[in-house]
C-alpha cells in the first residue's frame, strides 16, 4: 500500500534547498535505513520513494555542501534549522494511549512554542504532525542556522525551564515591605507567559507571585531537548507516511488540530481481526475498542493504523489508495 502510494507521485513538500539535504529512508526489509543520499529535485526524490517505497522517510535540517559524503567533517555543515521535537508519550495521562486526547495535548503545547518563537524570538516556524505520536516545529532564519549544539541548547532550556530561578523572574516582598509588581499579560518573556497562564486559571492578579510555581507547569514546554541542540538531526519528509501509523506527515496552522481521515491516503471498509485488546478510545476521530481474535468491519485507515501499532491484521476488503488527503490533490 506504501508502494501504492508514492507510485501516485503524492504531493511531497520539497525541502528547501533540496540539494544541499542529506535523505535517508527506513526500508520495510528488516528495518534496514539508508542515509548520506541526496537529491536535485523533487522529482528524483519521488522516483526513487516511488521504486524503494520507504517505511520512514526523512532530510536533514542541515545544510551541507557535500550531503552525500560518509562523514560529517566531508559533509562541510553549512547550518542547520532550529528544530524542536514534542512526543505526546511524556505528557502526563498519555504513556502508551493511542487516542486523539493525547494529540490534542500534544498540539496545544507546538501551537504554543509557535507563538512563544515569534513573541519572545521574533523568528517565524513552522507546525508539522509527525504521522503518529508527535509535532515538529521547525524555525529556519539566519541567525538560527549559525548556532551551534551549546547555543541550541540554551534554547532549548528557555521552553523546558531547566535551572530557572524563578525569584529572579517574579521577586517576593523586600524587607523593607516594597512590593514588587506582579507580572502582567503585556509583560515580555516568561513573566508574561506565567501572567496569561494564571488568566487562564481564573486568577487574579495578586494570587500571581503566591501561586507561580504551581503556574509554571502550565507554561512547560515538554521538548526534547536532545532533538533541539542536534545540528545533525532528521526531519520527516511532509507528504511521506509514519511507518508506525500510515498517516501523513503533514503541515499544521494555529487555528487547530482535528485528527480524522484526512490524514490518510487509505479509504475503504475493510475486515480487521485483532490480537489484543484495546480500551474504548478516540482515534482519528472515530470510536474503537477491540477484543481479541474478533474480527471487526472497520474504515481502512484505521485498521491500517491499528496493524502498523501491533493490534492485529486486516483479513478482508478492499481498499482505495489517494495520492493525497482530502484537503489536497487526489
Amino acid at each position: 500500500m506504501f508502494r501504492a502510494y508514492y507510485s501516485l507521485e503524492p504531493p511531497l513538500e520539497e525541502p528547501r534547498d533540496i540539494a544541499y539535504r542529506e535523505f535517508a529512508f527506513q526500508l520495510f526489509e528488516g528495518d534496514a535505513y539508508v542515509r548520506h543520499l541526496g537529491f536535485d529535485s523533487v522529482g528524483e526524490l519521488l522516483s526513487y520513494m516511488a521504486r524503494e517505497a520507504p517505511k520512514n522517510a526523512y532530510y536533514s535540517v542541515a545544510r551541507y555542501s557535500l550531503p552525500t559524503a560518509r562523514s560529517m567533517e566531508e559533509k562541510g555543515w553549512l547550518g542547520s534549522e532550529l528544530m524542536f521535537d514534542i512526543d505526546v508519550d511524556i505528557l502526563e495521562g498519555c504513556g502508551e494511549g493511542i487516542g486523539d486526547e493525547c494529540l490534542h495535548k500534544g498540539y496545544r503545547q507546538a501551537s504554543r512554542l509557535v507563538e512563544i518563537l515569534y513573541r519572545d524570538f521574533g523568528v517565524a516556524s513552522t507546525l508539522y504532525f509527525t504521522g503518529n505520536r508527535g509535532f515538529h516545529v521547525l524555525a529556519d532564519c539566519e541567525w538560527c542556522r549559525a548556532l551551534g549544539r551549546g547555543e541550541r541548547r540554551e534554547v532549548a532550556r528557555y521552553f523546558t525551564l531547566e535551572g530557572l530561578k524563578l525569584e529572579l523572574v517574579i521577586p517576593r516582598p523586600g524587607r523593607r515591605g516594597v512590593k514588587p509588581a506582579p507580572p502582567s499579560p503585556d509583560d515580555p518573556g516568561l513573566r508574561g507567559w506565567i501572567a496569561r497562564a494564571a488568566i487562564e486559571r481564573g486568577l487574579d492578579p495578586s494570587e500571581i507571585v503566591d501561586a507561580a510555581e504551581e503556574i509554571l507547569d502550565d507554561v512547560r514546554i515538554a521538548i526534547d531537548v536532545k532533538v533541539t541542540q542536534d545540528i545533525s538531526r532528521l526531519a520527516r519528509i511532509v507528504g511521506s507516511l509514519n511507518g508506525k501509523a500510515g498517516l501523513f506527515v503533514a503541515r499544521l496552522g494555529l487555528e487547530g488540530f482535528h485528527p480524522g481521515d484526512w490524514l490518510s491516503p487509505f479509504r475503504g471498509e475493510v475486515e480487521f481481526r485483532s490480537e489484543g485488546r484495546l480500551e474504548e478510545a478516540r482515534i482519528m476521530g472515530s470510536t474503537v475498542s477491540l477484543e481479541p481474535r474478533r474480527v471487526y468491519s472497520m474504515p481502512a485507515h484505521i485498521a491500517v493504523l491499528l496493524q502498523l501499532r501491533g493490534y492485529g491484521a486486516i483479513v478482508g476488503g478492499e481498499i482505495v489508495v489517494r495520492a493525497g488527503s482530502g484537503r489536497g490533490p487526489l
